[in-house]
């Protein structure tokens, strides 16, 4: 082949580069990792392959993959290092409102007990890197009925869920609602703001700020402001969090009618407003399930 061919060649193959961009890199946003949940586990025993390559495709580099002890172990053991070769980090997902409980506390240990044994047997590349809590302790009765006591347990348990994660040398994240820091707390752990006090506690949270606008007083960059000035004092970082699933609650809580090129673009927009903080770590979707799902 004469160079001026082989010149023709690479020239065609870099215009066609060009000419064909990741739907995310076309609708303009940042090529920065993104964090999904991944609540069906049972997907990782039949569908590992189809799973990595939509986070590839999507630039997820964290997934939130729920602990379900049903699932033998060996399949974690091939997911997590499927995983592990593509950077993609993978933290042990649970949590339940009951688990703000002192009954919920079995289940709490259960989880962590789960996970001593599973991080002792596997090698480096099949381990989790990292504890992500979903607990919603807003969901219980007693949150109205009893607010003191029931925030006063839900921080017992952030308290327990801190210390078992750090003996098993594991970061803990923890989701919150965007409203957090809008309440408070004065109990045997001080007095303050509870939002603040979580961030305080754990090494990252994943703010709930389920809108399908960036901008604006009821947007997504305004309602987790005040999140992302705490965590940036403490130290902390925070992911922000979207939904992509139904809501029966307003469709204004979802990308899921917009679609995803939308989704990509008010995305954006948070991204270019908060990526000089030192707090933000990124954008997280929920949920994988939902997410694979969108219109494009």
């Amino acid at each position: 082949m004469s160079r001026c061919l082989k010149w023709v060649c690479i020239c065609l193959i870099m215009m066609s580069m060009i000419s064909y961009p990741s739907t995310e890199k076309a609708a303009g946003v940042d090529m920065r990792g993104k964090s999904t949940w991944l609540w069906n586990t049972v997907e990782i025993v039949t569908q590992r392959e189809e799973i990595i390559d939509f986070f590839r495709s999507h630039h997820v580099d964290e997934v939130y993959l729920q602990v379900n002890p049903a699932v033998e172990k060996e399949y974690y053991h091939q997911f997590i290092e499927m995983a592990s070769a593509e950077n993609i980090h993978v933290y042990a997902l649970d949590g339940a409102p009951k688990w703000a409980t002192l009954k919920g506390q079995t289940s709490l240990n259960a989880f962590f007990d789960w996970l001593y044994a599973y991080q002792l047997e596997a090698s480096e590349a099949q381990r989790f890197t990292g504890v992500h809590l979903d607990v919603e302790p807003y969901l219980l009765p007693g949150w109205t009925t009893a607010y003191g006591k029931t925030v006063l347990n839900y921080q017992k348990m952030v308290k327990v869920a801190v210390n078992r994660s750090h003996s098993l040398q594991l970061p803990l994240g923890m989701d919150i609602p965007f409203w957090f820091d809008g309440k408070t707390y004065n109990n045997e752990f001080g007095k303050g703001n509870l939002a603040q006090w979580v961030i305080g506690q754990t090494e990252e949270v994943g703010i709930m700020a389920y809108r399908d606008l960036a901008i604006g007083e009821n947007g997504i960059i305004e309602l987790v402001r005040n999140e992302m000035d705490f965590a940036q004092s403490a130290g902390k970082k925070v992911k922000v969090g979207v939904e992509t699933a139904p809501s029966a609650e307003g469709n204004f809580l979802t990308f899921h009618e917009e679609g995803a090129a939308t989704m990509l673009d008010e995305l954006a927009l948070v991204d270019a407003e908060y990526e000089t903080h030192s707090s933000y770590k990124g954008i997280a979707v929920h949920h994988y399930g939902s997410w694979k799902d969108l219109s494009e």
